[in-house]
Order: C-alpha cells, then sequence, then structure tokens
C-alpha cells in the first residue's frame, strides 16, 4: 500500500478460463480514507499490467496442470515488476470448464497462496457473470446511463449474462455454452466432446465422432443450436426445454426491460469480424469459437438489440478479478487484528432484529441460525464463519445493548472456540462491538464490520485495515467448483 495524501492498492487478476489464462496487475486509488469520512471507496483504477493471452495448460481433459499455470503466474508477475510482497488485494478465478476439472480448487488455493495474503481463490459463473459485467464496462455505463445493460460473456465452456440496472447488478443468466466445447485439431478432426456438448448433439439428434471430420452441415446446426439458446436466455422467460437443458441454475427470470447489451469474452471478441475469419478457417483456435460467433451474429441482426461495443472483450473477467473485485466496509469497525486476514469464510444469515422481539427471542433465533449454517456448511470445531445482521431495528442503543446481550449469551455456549466475526448491513459496528465486550463474560476475539450486503451461500475475505481503526477492504465471493447444471 503506498504512501501519500491518497492511498493505494496493488491488486492483481488471474482468470483461468477454459480456453486461456490471464494475469493483470491495477492500481486502485482509495477515497474517504482520512479520519472522519462517513464512507471509503476505490476512486480510481488503472490497469498498470496487462499480461500475454496464454492457452490453459492442462495435462489431460479432466485435470488442469498446476505446476504449469504456477509457472506461468509467477513468470507474468515477474514480468510486470510485482512482487508478491507488494500485492495488497486481488482475486484469481477458475472459470467456465475449467471450474469443472478434478483438480480446480486445488489450482485456486495454490496460487492465491502463491500470491499475497489477501489475494482471494473464488469459482462459480455468477460471480464470473458479474466481474465479466464490471471488467467490460456494461456496469459503469449502466451508473452513468441510467439505462439496464445486459452484459454477455461467452467465453470457451460457459456463457455468463448479468443485468445491470443503475448502480445494481440484479440478475444473472448462465449457460452452458461456448466456443471449446468441441475441439478439432489443425485439419479439421474432432479431438473432444464435452459434455455439454453431448446433451446438445443428443437433443438435435446428430452423432459426430471423436477422429472425424464433422460435416459443414453438423457444424451449422449444432452453432445454431448454441445461438438460439444464448439469444433464448437474452430473451428471458419462458425459455425453451434445449435452452433448459444447458442452463446453470434457476431460469426463473425476472421481468425486467433491456434497453442495451454488450458482448464480451472470447466469443465476443469474435463477434466484431467472424465472417471474415470463417472465410480464412474456421477452425483457428481448434474449436467451435469462430462458427459459433458468425451464428450468433446473424441471429443478432436479426433482431432490435441495441448492440453497446464493450470497453474490455477477452479481458473482461481478468480485469474484472483485479479492480472489481474488493470493496471496503464501513468506518466505524471494533476489530481484533490479529485475526486478520482472514480467507473463505462461510456467510450464515441471522434474523431480521425488530422492536417487538425480546431478548429471549433475539437469543434463540440467533442460536438456531449458527446452528443451522454450522450445519449446512459443515463447519469443523474452531473454524470461523461470517454471522451476518441484515436488519436492526430501530437502530437505538437499547436495541444494539439488547442484541449485544443475546449474542454474548449465544457465543458464551459452546462454539469450540470460533471467533465472533459479525457483519452488519447498517452502520453500528462499533457501537454493537463495544456494548458486546462488556456483555460477554469471557474474552473472545472478535471482528464487527458494517455496510456491506450479503446472502447465506456466499464467502467473504476480509482483509487488514487501510488505516488504523479504519474499514477493512472485503471480497464477495462463491466458491463453486465441480458443479454443473
Amino acid at each position: 500500500m503506498a504512501d501519500g495524501d491518497a492511498p493505494t492498492l496493488t491488486s492483481v487478476g488471474i482468470d483461468i478460463g477454459t480456453t486461456t489464462t490471464q494475469v493483470v496487475v491495477s492500481e486502485l486509488t482509495i477515497g474517504g480514507a482520512a479520519l472522519g469520512d462517513l464512507g471509503v471507496e476505490i476512486v480510481d483504477t488503472r490497469i498498470v499490467y496487462r499480461g500475454e493471452i496464454h492457452e490453459t495448460p492442462l495435462l489431460d481433459q479432466r485435470t488442469l496442470d498446476v505446476e504449469a499455470i504456477s509457472e506461468l503466474v509467477a513468470s507474468e508477475l515477474a514480468c510486470a515488476d510485482c512482487p508478491i510482497e507488494s500485492i495488497d488485494s486481488g482475486a484469481v478465478i477458475v472459470t467456465g470448464e475449467s471450474s469443472y476439472k478434478e483438480n480446480a480448487e486445488e489450482l485456486v488455493t495454490r496460487i492465491a497462496d502463491d500470491t499475497g495474503d489477501f489475494v482471494v481463490a473464488a469459482a462459480g459463473p455468477e460471480l464470473e457473470a458479474i466481474l465479466a459485467g464490471r471488467g467490460s464496462g456494461a456496469a459503469a455505463r449502466a451508473v452513468a446511463t441510467g439505462r439496464a445493460l445486459l452484459n454477455v460473456d461467452i467465453g470457451g465452456g460457459t456463457t455468463n449474462m448479468c443485468l445491470f440496472d443503475g448502480e445494481d447488478a440484479v440478475e444473472t443468466r448462465c449457460l452452458d455454452i461456448g466456443g471449446r466445447l468441441l475441439r478439432f485439431d489443425d485439419d479439421g478432426l474432432l479431438t473432444h466432446i464435452s459434455e455439454p456438448a453431448a446433451r446438445l448433439l443428443a437433443d438435435a439428434n446428430l452423432t459426430i465422432s471423436i477422429g472425424t471430420r464433422p460435416a459443414d452441415d453438423q457444424l451449422s446446426e449444432i452453432a445454431t443450436t448454441m445461438a438460439e439458446a444464448i439469444v433464448d436466455t437474452i430473451d428471458g422467460n419462458p425459455i425453451s426445454p434445449m435452452t433448459e437443458s444447458v442452463t446453470i441454475g434457476s431460469s426463473d427470470y425476472m421481468d425486467h426491460d433491456v434497453d442495451e447489451i454488450t458482448f464480451s469474452g472470447g466469443v465476443g471478441r469474435l463477434l466484431a469480424d467472424p465472417a471474415d475469419r470463417v472465410g480464412e478457417s474456421p477452425f483457428e483456435f481448434g474449436d467451435l469459437g469462430v462458427i459459433l460467433a458468425t451464428t450468433l451474429k446473424e441471429r443478432i441482426e436479426r433482431r432490435s438489440f441495441r448492440v453497446i461495443v464493450p470497453d474490455e472483450d477477452i479481458r473482461a473477467t481478468v480485469i474484472g478479478a483485479g479492480t472489481k473485485a474488493t470493496s471496503f466496509s464501513g468506518t466505524t469497525t471494533d476489530i481484533d487484528a490479529s485475526l486478520l486476514p482472514v480467507k473463505n469464510l462461510p456467510v450464515i444469515e441471522g434474523p431480521v432484529v425488530d422492536a417487538e422481539q425480546t431478548l429471549d427471542a433475539i437469543t434463540d433465533r440467533l442460536a438456531a441460525c449458527v446452528t443451522h449454517g454450522t450445519q449446512v456448511y459443515e463447519i469443523a470445531d474452531g473454524a470461523p464463519f461470517v454471522l451476518y445482521l441484515p436488519s436492526i431495528s430501530p437502530l437505538s442503543y437499547e436495541r444494539i445493548a439488547t442484541l449485544a446481550e443475546a449474542l454474548a449469551q449465544v457465543y458464551s455456549r459452546p462454539l469450540n472456540g470460533q471467533p465472533c466475526i459479525i457483519l452488519a448491513r447498517q452502520n453500528c459496528a462499533k457501537a454493537l462491538g463495544q456494548r458486546l465486550e462488556t456483555a460477554i463474560e469471557t474474552s473472545i476475539p472478535h471482528v464487527l464490520i458494517d455496510e456491506v450486503v450479503v446472502t447465506e451461500g456466499e464467502y467473504l475475505d476480509i482483509g487488514e485495515p487501510v488505516s488504523a481503526g479504519g474499514p477493512v477492504p472485503v471480497i464477495i465471493k462463491s466458491l463453486a467448483f465441480n458443479q454443473r447444471s
């Protein structure tokens, strides 16, 4: 972290995708970190290094080459003149088909550990959709224009969409559709059929075999099926049974107008000039990406979509991971700094606390939430977790004192030595922490932060304070490895 009036953080983004692996290094300028400021935020980002776009190394179709990827990342950081000790934050995210590999979790955990105390491991298409939309510039455009903007990030293994409306990321839509679901050699002979591609082929009653070159009409039909699934998902409800078969997660999309669309990712980049590439070599990248881009562009041009050129296309996700993954807590924290940084803390959502609830009622509901959460996450004895308090009403001294007493009772029970890590949505962490210290009978290490919104099922990483007694950097993420629809 740099000294001076405007603190800066050095942040890295590492994206290990189906087709490519990329590294970026950014400088984040922090505003509002001075004494008395009510909030802190990233006020400027500057990308200081854009790494080469590398093909993701594999040992086989089911296994990532951990050593080769680790060496690749180390080499890129050396080229960026970015020593490990200078890195303050960032994220390594495994995306697309790579997140389904047997050793995906091992890989990103290894790289996160190798690249600093607060470079975090993350996975999952929903998170990828949000990061890509932020990295592409779609999120910023939605804020600037007040329009609803859908970013469609099409990579090698998945298509991830995020709908931004003003300042909010309101919905994600994800598909097992990408340019590298089929792979070919230089002669156009088929070398690999992924699981989602096999489902699409079966649905279309198409038979193609490894070691043969599919007929042009077969390739066209496969690409058409994929393109129609993408357009179907852009349109939203209702979607076809075929699209449903390749949808990741829920397809119960909200009824929300889309004013503009941006396309990012490797296939998104190809949308600019796919026809020329098909004429030169449809298998230029050893996959279906060029043919898919050509077919999708034809479908888009038939529609009335307002398509906007993104700020970033193939690097959207890695830039999102490096510049947009980190946020900050409120400034009124109460922290035992010896506990920080902490990573991969599961979020357990606590109850809404309202004016009608007695001390006993609040205590019982808190205890029930903690018990349920530790069972769902299979939290080991002594392992930390985050208890999230979504609403405290009224936010008065008396209500905070009652809540602190209830928390003291819960954490005084046999929780096997877990530290008390609490995140409140409202600005009250310092007051709650002070009351908790008074109410609890034995000293328990604690971290109380506020003004960050999370949901159960997410994970939290909390870094060291930006300034003494001040806000802390926070990354909200998912850890969805090896999960297919």
